[in-house]
């Protein structure tokens, strides 16, 4: 039976909605990590799994919750053509913010961009976390980044307690000066001498940061970002070669997946008092819009 392209676009989500993603000929519940060994059991997970056929708005939010200088825009997230397309637009808006120079809520505080995000609906801990991604055209002053991170706890209040844990698959073009640098790190909130205290990587190199050079230019091609998390230890992967390693010291909470394109560098943002403030550009000068593209993320247990 022949079926119509509307047919064809109310099919899809059914279709979607089975316990195997299709992908080309194959399903990818047959797809494995790239760095899988012969022998090894992995199985996808489809509630953090996407290949961006169409919107699905079962898995994703697609508008998060703005944070510091990051007001998340839900037609800055769209999928089109097989992709998932994260745009950073010039566009001037007032809303609530946290100053925390002056330790105080502005209810009117001036912005001046909007940028793109997806956030899974579904969270976990272990696994292989894996997604095909180009850069933006605009460098510097964007960050192209796929991470996992969890909700900040402040009902854990003793000394050592884990209130946050993010890791960041990769974090692209932060480097003011060369688009070949990544980033893959690792942050936290945690309860030290009675206060919770973030802990970044550059103060702390040898349990929170891993720098990495790509060897090629992000922004003119498609790579494939991942990170086993496991109980032990955090691996994170380019095109399948390992580009760094920590103990797994602090990332055992759940965590949900995102994509997401945020402000970053000397030209729209400032660092101070542990947060980002925003810089106003004239609009002609931005370079906006810009957008990276996700072609797949997906995300495995091994059993």
């Amino acid at each position: 039976m022949a079926l119509n392209l509307s047919s064809k676009r109310n099919l899809i989500p059914l279709l979607m909605g089975a316990s195997c993603l299709f992908v080309g000929n194959v399903f990818a519940a047959d797809v494995l990590p790239h760095t899988a060994k012969p022998g090894e059991k992995w199985v996808l997970q489809d509630d953090r799994s996407d290949e961006f056929e169409f919107e699905d708005t079962r898995k994703w939010d697609f508008q998060p919750n703005p944070f510091q200088i990051w007001t998340w825009e839900k037609d800055n997230a769209i999928v089109e053509d097989g992709k998932l397309k994260l745009t950073a637009s010039y566009e001037k808006h007032n809303r609530k913010f946290e100053d925390g120079c002056n330790e105080k809520t502005i209810y009117d505080f001036p912005l001046f961009f909007k940028s793109g995000m997806v956030k899974s609906k579904a969270s976990g801990v272990y696994g292989y976390y894996e997604a095909k991604i180009k850069g933006t055209d605009l460098h510097p002053g964007v960050s192209p980044a796929f991470w996992i991170y969890s909700n900040i706890d402040t009902a854990l209040k003793n000394e050592g307690d884990i209130q946050y844990a993010e890791i960041d698959v990769v974090e692209l073009l932060q480097d003011e000066e060369d688009p070949t640098h990544s980033d893959h790190n690792l942050h936290n909130i945690i309860v030290k001498d009675g206060k919770p205290q973030w802990v970044r990587p550059k103060p702390n190199p040898e349990t929170h940061q891993n720098l990495h050079n790509l060897g090629f230019d992000p922004r003119e091609e498609f790579a494939i970002y991942a990170v086993n998390v496991t109980p032990e230890d955090i691996t994170w992967y380019v095109n399948g070669e390992e580009v760094g390693h920590k103990k797994n010291l602090y990332w055992h909470k759940e965590m949900n997946v995102a994509l997401s394109l945020g402000m970053r560098g000397k030209k729209f943002t400032r660092w101070d008092c542990n947060q980002f403030y925003p810089v106003d550009v004239a609009e002609a000068d931005s370079g906006l819009p810009t957008t990276m593209e996700v072609e797949y993320v997906r995300v495995w247990n091994k059993e």
